[in-house]
Formats: structure tokens, C-alpha cells, sequence
């Protein structure tokens, strides 16, 4: 290519590794994926589907070693056992496997986060023996853990060797390095770093903006706060609630509650939920006293809407004392307001204060409806409150009984369960899907399938209208009873439904395939999941991993490990252990 004035792309890299792979010539493709990794990531680094090849093509050949060397690292590393970690690099030397940068900088990140400065350092003299030059990556890495640590000067040494050596800085570097300035407070500095980086054509990011705006606010220059975040729109990107909050918190500290209330209006007019910072800097009291001093009238509404962000963020007792002020300035809280704090108390598990609530809203003339009291039965399914909705004249919904119904499933009240549906069937009432797959659950969970299969089979002559979950929850129960060939005849039935099976319902199958040793008609299962558009989870594709490990199936584990990686998705902590064994 480079006769005819062309340059081989990682296209053309990947079609020839998947050439060399296609004709059991694995070796040679791991060979030209470490040329291309050796090149330092300049001309034409790997990517995902390189090492997705070549990993699939050392399984097939059986170089099972050299393949997990190609991922079990960063695996380990993420799972914070990277002395292990490095005990798989020391295998791959001995194995004549060569590590290249990207190995190292798995071990050095490792290293880094877990605060080994000693390992750090002796991992990058390791790296330069096995002639391997730090990049890019290695030196963000440095570069966070020395601003973590509180040492920016040497970090800007780092900086500056970058630029000494021809590693060329990219925005993580710049924002890496800016946050440690902004934390420390060193402006100046901060000046001159924007400055290279917009002379070298870099344009800040949200998360620049917000450490700049952070930087400025700490250090109560909120002029140049607030011409920063004007110029963050003027640049297209949006403030988020990390922009906001700086602002408002450095409103705030300096006494100008006014403006920190702009904000805040302008805030929730953007639809940008508000953070921790913006309620711990806007005192609810101060903020609403504020707002009645300027004439702004807030409404009930206006007070369930701060109620509930206060709620979601796990600061119930705020939201408490935020509906006593309402009380305070004349403002009439109505039932959504009380069942946003009950909510935030069941929630935290506050269960007495939660009920207590329930009482205060009877107290002081509110109707409790159905919705309150199902936002306690979420709490917790006491048969009390449900004979209590009864004596208060609200007549229970199919959320309400489902609610109940659900809470004695999991609370293990199976015989109280039971009688509840019985005699709900027998009242005439018109169950949803939604109940119906409950009490289904709930019989298999029991160990009464047959039970649960006859409402299964006579919902289906009633054609009733199913839906997925209910299959799912039928062909589980069935293969775990060990009735295969009916949970077969399930799966086949779904299209009959106008359905199609879900991610779920194909894990059930392959699982099963699986234990039955049957890897060739799993592995074409497989093929048909990815096929009818169903894209695999991470839960599935992990424990279809472990499921084949367990057997002794490496080989067929190495597909799914591959895709795993080629999905971005993470190894779950029993996957790795389990691929540390068997390693």
C-alpha cells in the first residue's frame, strides 16, 4: 500500500489479522497486533475489534494463555487485585508472550488508584526495561495521581517532560491537571495552562468549564464565575447542575442570596434537576423567606417540587422541615405533599415517622386516597393498613391488592398470599398481566408449578392477552422442576403469542443448553439471540461465562469472554474469580 502512496488504516490491519485468524494463523496475528500496539499509538493503534480477532483466533487454535493475557489483566486491575494482576504479566515473559503498553498501563492504573506510589514507580522502570516508552495514557495517569495527591508541582514537571518527549497533551490531560490547580486554589497557574491549551487548539469540555467556574467560585472571583459560564453557552455547551451548582454555592458564601435565587429559577426553568450543592447551598428557610421578601408568592406546587428533589437525594428530615415552613407561611400542604415525604421516609426505612405522617394528614382534615397508602404498602405490606383503606371508605385498586399481594410473596406469606388472590378471583375483579405474572411468580418461587402451569394453560384458552415476562417466569420454573421438553414447547409458543422472546428468555434457554452439554445448539441459540435484534446484557453474557468455566469448557467461554470485552461491558467480581482459578 505504501508503493501505491497509501497508508494501511486499522481497517486493513483488522482485515488481515482476521485473514491470518481465518487460516488458524493466530500466532502470526498476535505478532502484527503487538507491531501495531509497539508503534506507540501513532500510526495505527489496535482497536477493540483487533483484539476482539485476535483473542477469538488464539481460542480457536487453542492458545488459550496467550488469550487471556490479552484481557485478564485489565480485569483484574478494574477488580482491584492487581497483584494478581501482575502475576498474570510475569506469566505472559515467561510465556514469551510480550506485553505492550497498554498491559502496562492496566498495572500502572491499578497501582495508581490503589495509592502504591513504590509500585508505580517500579512498574514504569519495568515498562522502559522491556523497551516500552510511556504515552499518553500512562502519563494522565501520573498526572491524576499526583494532583490526587496534592502534589501539582510535580505533576507539571510531568506536564512539561510530555512536551519535552513529543507525547502530545489531549483534553483529559488538560482537565487532569486544571482540577488540581482549581483544588489547590492556584489560579495563576490555572491562567497559564488555559492558555497553552487554547494556543495548541484544544476547546475546553463541560467538565473544563466546570472546574473553571468551580476555580473561580471557591476563590470568590464570581464575576469571572459568571462571565465563564456565559461563555459556556456561547460556546454551545449547556451549564449542567455541576455548573449551577458552583455558581449559586459562590453566590451564596459571599450574601448575594438574590442573585443565587435567579439562578436557581433559571435552574428549574431549564429543567436541570438541581444537586446536593444547590440545597446545601439555597437554606430552604432562607430561600423561601427571601423569595415572600421579594413578593413572590410560592405555591404548594412549587414546595412538592423541592419536597421531592429532597427526597430523591435522601434528605428526608430537610424535606420535613420544609413542609412545616409551608405550614408556617400560610401555604396549605395537599395529599401529594404528604405522600412525597412519606415516600422519602419509607424510603430511608423510616417507617414509624412515615406512618406518624399518615396520621398528621388525617389530623388536619386530608382524605388519605389510594395512592398514599400505597406508597406506605411499598414500605412495607401490613394487613392492617390494607383493612384500614377499607374502613376509610377508599376502595382499593389492582395497584393497591397487587402491592399487597406482592409485599406476602416476599415477605415468605405464602397462605396469606394465596387466600388474597383466591378471593379477588372470586370477587369478580379483573386482573392485569401485571398481577397475574405475580401470582404465577410467586406459585413457582413456592414450588407450585403445577399450579401456576394450569393458570398459566388457562389464561392461554381464555386468550388472554400474555406478555413476556409471563413465558420467562413459566419456562424458568419448568426447567428448574427439571420439565425440559415443556419449557421447550414454551419457548416455541411464544411466537404463536405475537411475541418474541426478550434477552431473558434466551439466557433461560442457553443456560439450559449449556447444562445439558449440548454447547454446539447453545452456541447456535447464540447466534439467533444476536440475530432477531436482541442484544445480550452483561449479566448474561457473565453468566453464561461462568456457567461454561464451572463445566470446564474454556474454549466455548472464550467466545463469550471476547464479547464481553468487544461490548465495553465489565467483568463481574465471581466472573474474575473464577477465571483466576481456572487460570
Amino acid at each position: 500500500m505504501p508503493e501505491f502512496g497509501c497508508a494501511p488504516d486499522v481497517v486493513s490491519y483488522n482485515t488481515v489479522l482476521k485473514g491470518l485468524c481465518d487460516k488458524k494463523g493466530a500466532e502470526e496475528a498476535l505478532e502484527l497486533l503487538h507491531m501495531m500496539a509497539d508503534d506507540g499509538g501513532g500510526s495505527c493503534p489496535p482497536n477493540v475489534v483487533s483484539y476482539n480477532t485476535v483473542v477469538n483466533g488464539l481460542f480457536r487454535d487453542g492458545h488459550v494463555d496467550r488469550a487471556y493475557s490479552l484481557f485478564i489483566i485489565d480485569g483484574l486491575c478494574k477488580a482491584q487485585a492487581v497483584d494478581r494482576a501482575e502475576g498474570v504479566l510475569q506469566q505472559m515473559i515467561y510465556k514469551c508472550v510480550k506485553p505492550n503498553n497498554r498491559t502496562y498501563n492496566c498495572l500502572i492504573h491499578g497501582y495508581c488508584s490503589s495509592r502504591q506510589g513504590k509500585e508505580v514507580a517500579r512498574m514504569l522502570k519495568e515498562m522502559s526495561a522491556h523497551g516500552h516508552q510511556p504515552d499518553v495514557v500512562t502519563c494522565n495517569l501520573l498526572l491524576d495521581y499526583h494532583c490526587k495527591s496534592g502534589r501539582c508541582t510535580e505533576a507539571r514537571k510531568m506536564f512539561d517532560s510530555m512536551i519535552e518527549k513529543d507525547i502530545k497533551p489531549n483534553v483529559t490531560t488538560y482537565s487532569t491537571l486544571l482540577h488540581g490547580y482549581a483544588t489547590i486554589g492556584a489560579l495563576s497557574d490555572m491562567h497559564g495552562l488555559l492558555d497553552l491549551m487554547a494556543g495548541n487548539g484544544i476547546s475546553p469540555n463541560h467538565h473544563i468549564f466546570n472546574i473553571i467556574i468551580y476555580a473561580y467560585g471557591k476563590g470568590g472571583m464570581i464575576n469571572e464565575a459568571m462571565h465563564i459560564f456565559d461563555q459556556m453557552r456561547q460556546q454551545g455547551s449547556s451549564p449542567n447542575a455541576v455548573s449551577y451548582g458552583a455558581i449559586i454555592d459562590a453566590l451564596c458564601k459571599l450574601g448575594r442570596v438574590d442573585e443565587a435565587m435567579l439562578k436557581f429559577n433559571q435552574m428549574i426553568n431549564e429543567r436541570v434537576t438541581p444537586n446536593i450543592v444547590v440545597f446545601s447551598s439555597l437554606k430552604a428557610e432562607e430561600l423561601f423567606s427571601e423569595m415572600l421578601n421579594q413578593g413572590i408568592h410560592p405555591n404548594t406546587k412549587f414546595f412538592n417540587t423541592v419536597m421531592c428533589n429532597l427526597c430523591r437525594e435522601g434528605r428526608g428530615k430537610e424535606a420535613q422541615s420544609l413542609l412545616d415552613l409551608m405550614v408556617r407561611v400560610g401555604v396549605r400542604p395537599d395529599a401529594i405533599s404528604y405522600t412525597i415525604l412519606m415516600d422519602g421516609h419509607c424510603l430511608a426505612g423510616r417507617m414509624k415517622e412515615a406512618m406518624k405522617l399518615l396520621d398528621d394528614m388525617v389530623r388536619v382534615g386530608l382524605k388519605p386516597n389510594a395512592t398514599s397508602y400505597n406508597t406506605l404498602l411499598h414500605g412495607y405490606c401490613r394487613a392492617r393498613l390494607f383493612r384500614e383503606m377499607l374502613s376509610n371508605e377508599v376502595r382499593p385498586g389492582i395497584v393497591s391488592y397487587t402491592t399487597v399481594l406482592q409485599g406476602l410473596f416476599r415477605s415468605g406469606k405464602f397462605s396469606e398470599a394465596k387466600e388474597l388472590y383466591l378471593n379477588m378471583i372470586k370477587s369478580g375483579m379483573k386482573l392485569d398481566i401485571f398481577t397475574y405474572n405475580i401470582i404465577l411468580n410467586g406459585l413457582c418461587k413456592n414450588n407450585c408449578v403445577d399450579e401456576a402451569f394450569k393458570i398459566f394453560q388457562s389464561l392461554c384458552s381464555k386468550d388472554f392477552q400474555l406478555n413476556i415476562v409471563t413465558f420467562n417466569i413459566m419456562i424458568d420454573a419448568l426447567l428448574k422442576s427439571g420439565r425440559k421438553e415443556d419449557a421447550m414447547d414454551m419457548f416455541t409458543a411464544i411466537s404463536a403469542h405475537g411475541l418474541g422472546p426478550n434477552v431473558v428468555t434466551y439466557h433461560l434457554m442457553i443456560q439450559n443448553l449449556i447444562k445439558e452439554g449440548l454447547l454446539e445448539e447453545s452456541d447456535n441459540l447464540f447466534l439467533a439471540t444476536e440475530n432477531s435484534g436482541c442484544t445480550p446484557d452483561s449479566c448474561m453474557l457473565n453468566s453464561l461465562v461462568r456457567r461454561l468455566l464451572y463445566k470446564g469448557e474454556i474454549m466455548w467461554a472464550g467466545t463469550y469472554l471476547s464479547k464481553i470485552d468487544e461490548m465495553k461491558f465489565s467483568l463481574e467480581a465471581s466472573t474474575t474469580s473464577l477465571l483466576i482459578s481456572v487460570f
